[in-house]
């Protein structure tokens, strides 16, 4: 028994050296990796060697900020990006909010959109918010944040304005991640925002808060596994996303925006705020060049191209529908779609432009409102 016992204890100990082994190095190489990462300015986001910026030093360490950032919850909007001061990167504020050149939250126009607006890819004062400052010298603030719908921004304008704040002009930019948050397959109720499944596994979850810690930690180096047999599968099976499977669900993403923009003109024109509601444009909307890109990303280019193109013309098709009964309203939707045209060398990847890009936005802006 005792000579059982002890190749009884070996093999557990070597069966828990296995096990946690992998978890234990990947923790050390990551550590070590992001010191020598961050020394010798490198980076892994091959974004930052594309043809869209022409000072390499500037674009890795500014991709390389965005690395470093944490969300918190947020009642009502789902999450914000934690305070940050790095070089290229500011998040400050009352609201977290990214900075901007010329910002002033009261009797400022006011943006809201997802990362496009909040500058990913881009410095505090290459936004299209700060461009947009430095084309017509009119005081701005960026509501803008990663990852959120329209939805998402509505509820940041009813926070801001219940906080006795008041803007000039109101401009939300939405379209992008209306539809490809909303699309996912697991996605069975709209509205929704995209960390909806995230959270609800976080609460429903019947495992402690121990052994969740314990199996994430042993799993975290076979994640990149998982990931790749997901991602070819996908490519293959079209199985991350169903709109251009599911009419119905297309049509609701479709009507749920331009209600949640009619219902933030309502808010704008009871408080005396010109409103613009702003359909973006995106790499499948534009005349543009992206040979650049990573080849393993233009893999994934056809399954967003599907759910976009039959999203957008949805969107289009209920606005008409709404200009037929507010003309006030239809008054104030702009679709900026083929702003971007002829512009090369401008996407990052799907939507995310680089300063030149925001730039030509800016002034797009800044004539419509003039």
């Amino acid at each position: 028994m005792k000579d059982f016992a002890k190749i009884l204890g070996i093999n557990i100990y070597i069966f828990l050296i296995l096990l946690f082994s992998p978890a234990l190095l990947l923790k050390i190489y990551g550590f070590t990796r992001a010191k020598f990462v961050n020394t010798l300015n490198l980076t892994k986001d091959k974004r930052s060697l594309y043809p869209v910026y022409s000072d390499k030093d500037f674009s890795i360490k500014l991709l390389n900020e965005f690395k470093k950032f944490s969300t918190e919850y947020k009642s009502y909007i789902g999450w914000k990006l934690n305070k940050a001061n790095f070089d290229y990167t500011t998040v400050h504020g009352q609201y977290n909010s990214r900075k901007s050149k010329g910002e002033e939250i009261d009797d400022s126009v006011w943006f809201f959109g997802g990362s496009t607006i909040w500058g990913f890819g881009a410095s505090d004062f290459q936004t299209i918010p700060s461009h947009f400052n430095s084309i017509t010298e009119r005081s701005v603030f960026n509501f803008g944040e990663i990852g959120w719908n329209s939805r998402q921004s509505l509820n940041q304008l009813i926070t801001a304005l219940g906080d006795h704040h008041k803007p000039s002009v109101i401009i939300f930019y939405d379209g992008f991640n209306d539809i490809i948050q909303q699309c996912r397959n697991e996605i069975h109720s709209i509205p929704a925002h995209g960390r909806e499944e995230y959270l609800k596994n976080i609460i429903t979850s019947k495992n402690s808060s121990f052994r969740r810690k314990i199996v994430r930690f042993i799993y975290e180096p076979y994640k990149p596994i998982v990931k790749k047999f997901k991602t070819n599968s996908n490519l293959t099976n079209s199985s991350l996303y169903d709109c251009h499977l599911n009419q119905n669900k297309a049509r609701l993403i479709a009507q749920h925006l331009v209600k949640t923009w009619y219902t933030a003109f309502i808010i704008s024109s009871e408080n005396q705020i010109p409103f613009y509601a702003i359909l973006q444009p995106h790499l499948f909307t534009t005349y543009t060049n992206f040979e650049y890109m990573d080849e393993e990303f233009k893999q994934t280019l056809p399954e967003y191209e599907r759910q976009l193109s039959v999203v957008y013309p949805l969107i289009i098709k209920e606005m008409k529908k709404e200009c037929d009964k507010k003309i006030n309203f239809c008054d104030s939707f702009k679709d900026g779609t083929n702003w971007l045209d002829n512009q090369k060398n401008i996407f990052l990847d799907y939507c995310h432009i680089n300063s030149r890009g925001n730039y030509v936005v800016a002034k797009k802006i800044a004539d419509l409102i003039k």
